[in-house]
């Protein structure tokens, strides 16, 4: 891969993860959430690079020749910056106590980089058919979640105000 095919990836792919966060309220589609982020949360944000790799991923295989290794370290890539942005979002809100807006979106860019870091220097977690294999579990674990989430904060929209608490403060 070129430095201008991986800047023109880079920019594909966070252009698309604008989009993507945006879109299933502007389409207010339920279906939708199977792609789309549906809420704030930081399993959601996932999302917003997830799918726009694969969409672009697809595009690089159609014009590529070794298509195994580029699958291969594209799988690398998104699985490697989904912990990336989970690990660096708890570990920066837990240690100043709250999270910033604009520390998030340099997380988001930063896990994009990670994954054309990986597509450039071809650096693959999974050979061959593994790589397929975790691709397809991975999406299959992002699914279920998606549709039976946790009752963890990972799960949680942190704009969602729920209990007692909230309800009292309404009124004051």
């Amino acid at each position: 891969m070129s430095k201008i095919n991986l800047l023109v990836g880079f920019v594909i792919v966070s252009v698309l993860g604008f989009v993507f966060h945006f879109a299933f309220d502007f389409f207010n589609n339920p279906w939708l959430k199977i792609v789309f982020a549906q809420n704030e949360s930081i399993f959601e944000h996932l999302k917003l690079f997830i799918f726009p790799t694969i969409i672009y991923m697809l595009f690089d295989l159609a014009f590529s020749k070794d298509k195994d290794a580029i699958f291969a370290s594209y799988t690398s890539g998104i699985i490697v910056s989904s912990i990336f942005m989970i690990s660096g979002f708890y570990t920066y809100s837990g240690i100043i106590g709250k999270d910033i807006l604009a520390v998030d979106i340099g997380l988001f860019f930063l896990c994009v980089i990670l994954i054309f870091y990986y597509r450039y220097k071809k650096i693959t977690l999974f050979d061959g058919a593994n790589s397929v294999i975790a691709f397809f579990v991975f999406i299959a674990i992002i699914e279920l979640f998606t549709f039976y989430p946790a009752n963890i904060n990972l799960f949680k929209d942190p704009t969602l105000k729920a209990g007692l608490e909230y309800l009292v403060n309404l009124f004051r």
